[in-house]
C-alpha cells in the first residue's frame, strides 16, 4: 500500500512529540521532508528520528516537491492560516495545529480554498480522538444520560515555558492572538460541541493575565448557552501549580458522567433509576513516564482519510466554529456583556 508522503511546516515541540513519532510509527504516512526557519531545530530533530529527508528554512520551497502529497503545519498560530491557504493552493492536503487561525474570517478562507482545490483540511482537534472521551461520546450517545442540562469543563497547567523550550510565542498577541484560550480552550469548545452534539449559541467570559509576561490572557473562565438551554462553562489556565487538571463533566437528567476528574483516564459514571448504576470505566493511559511521546491516531485518520480509506472525524468546520467561539469570549471580556455566536 502507498503511504501518504507527509511534510512538516514547523519542526518545535508538539512537531517533535506527535506529529514526527506519529507519521515514523505509522503504517499509512512517512515524513518526506522538513521546514522551519531554524536550521538546527530541523537537524535536531531528524537526528532524533534518523530522518534522511529535505530540509528548508523557506515552506514555499518544501511545498514545491512533487514528492509532498501532504502537510502538517505547526507553526505559531498567526501562520497557521498563510501557510495553509498556501499549502492548498500547492495541491497538498493540509492538517493544521490549532486554534486552525486567530480569525474566523481567516478560517473560513481556508475552508474556502481547500473546497475550491478539491483537497482534505483537517484541524488537529486532538481531544476527540482520546480513548476516554470516545467512550464518553458513545455513552452519551446511548442516551442513557438523558438530556444535558449542564457540562463542565477545566484545563489548566502551569504554562507552555515548562514544555516548550521555544514558547516565547504563545505569550505574544501578535503570533498567537489568543493566549490560554487558543491553546487550551479551543480543546474544550470543541469537545463540549463534538460530545454533546449541541451548538454554543451564546457566551459570557473573563480573561485576565496574572503571571505571564505577555500580552495575551493567561486565565479565562466562561459561561455558555447550549442550543437546547442547558449551559456549559469553561475554565482555563496558565497558572495551575502541580499537576494538569485535564477534565469535563457531563450532567444529563438521568445521570452524571465525569470524565478524567478523578483519574486523567477514568470516566465516574452516576445513572439514577431504573439503572441505578454508581460505578467508573477506567481505560489505558494516552502516555505514561516510559513513553517518549504521545500516542494517538490523528495521523493514522488523516492519512486515511487522504488516501480515500475513511471519512473525516473533524470537519473543518468545527475548527472554525472554535475559533469563532473564541473570538466571541475575548469579545465578551472586553465589552463586559454576553455575546451571541452567530
Amino acid at each position: 500500500m502507498d503511504k501518504l508522503r507527509i511534510g512538516i511546516i514547523g519542526t518545535g515541540k508538539i512537531a517533535e512529540v506527535l506529529h514526527v513519532p506519529n507519521i515514523v510509527s505509522s503504517e499509512y504516512a512517512e515524513v518526506v521532508a522538513l521546514s522551519n526557519p531554524h536550521e538546527e531545530k530541523m537537524k535536531r530533530l531528524a537526528k532524533k528520528y534518523n530522518l534522511n529527508v529535505p530540509m528548508f528554512t523557506d515552506y514555499r520551497e518544501l511545498l514545491k516537491l512533487r514528492e509532498v502529497d501532504a502537510v502538517v503545519i505547526a507553526t505559531p498560530n498567526a501562520l497557521h492560516a498563510p501557510v495553509t491557504v498556501d499549502a492548498l493552493k500547492a495541491g497538498k492536503h493540509v492538517l493544521v495545529e490549532k486554534p486552525m487561525a486567530t480569525t474566523s474570517e481567516d478560517a473560513l478562507k481556508m475552508i474556502e480554498t481547500a473546497k475550491e482545490v478539491s483537497r482534505v483540511l483537517m484541524v488537529n482537534h486532538s481531544q476527540r480522538f482520546f480513548p476516554h472521551h470516545q467512550k464518553a461520546k458513545e455513552i452519551i450517545d446511548s442516551g442513557i444520560l438523558g438530556e444535558i442540562r449542564l457540562v463542565k469543563t477545566m484545563f489548566g497547567h502551569p504554562g507552555p515555558e515548562n514544555w516548550s523550550p521555544s514558547a516565547a510565542w504563545f505569550f505574544d498577541k501578535e503570533r498567537a492572538m489568543f493566549g490560554a484560550l487558543g491553546d487550551l480552550g479551543v480543546h474544550k469548545v470543541d469537545l463540549i460541541r463534538y460530545l454533546t452534539g449541541l451548538e454554543i449559541t451564546e457566551c459570557y467570559a473573563f480573561t485576565n493575565t496574572l503571571e505571564k509576561n505577555g500580552t495575551v490572557e493567561d486565565i479565562a473562565s466562561a459561561v455558555m448557552k447550549l442550543s437546547n438551554g442547558a449551559l456549559a462553562t469553561l475554565n482555563v489556565n496558565w497558572v495551575t501549580k502541580g499537576l494538569e487538571e485535564n477534565y469535563i463533566a457531563i450532567y444529563g437528567k438521568n445521570g452524571t458522567m465525569k470524565v478524567g476528574y478523578s483519574d486523567p483516564n477514568r470516566i465516574d459514571l452516576y445513572l439514577s433509576k431504573p439503572v441505578n448504576f454508581h460505578g467508573f470505566i477506567e481505560l489505558q493511559p494516552l502516555f505514561t513516564n516510559e513513553d517518549p511521546y504521545w500516542k494517538t491516531p490523528i495521523i493514522d485518520h488523516f492519512a486515511k482519510v487522504c488516501l480515500g480509506l475513511e471519512k473525516p472525524a473533524v470537519d473543518p468546520y468545527d475548527g472554525y466554529i472554535a475559533v469563532k467561539v473564541v473570538e466571541k469570549m475575548v469579545e465578551s471580556s472586553e465589552k463586559g456583556r454576553a455575546m451571541r455566536v452567530e
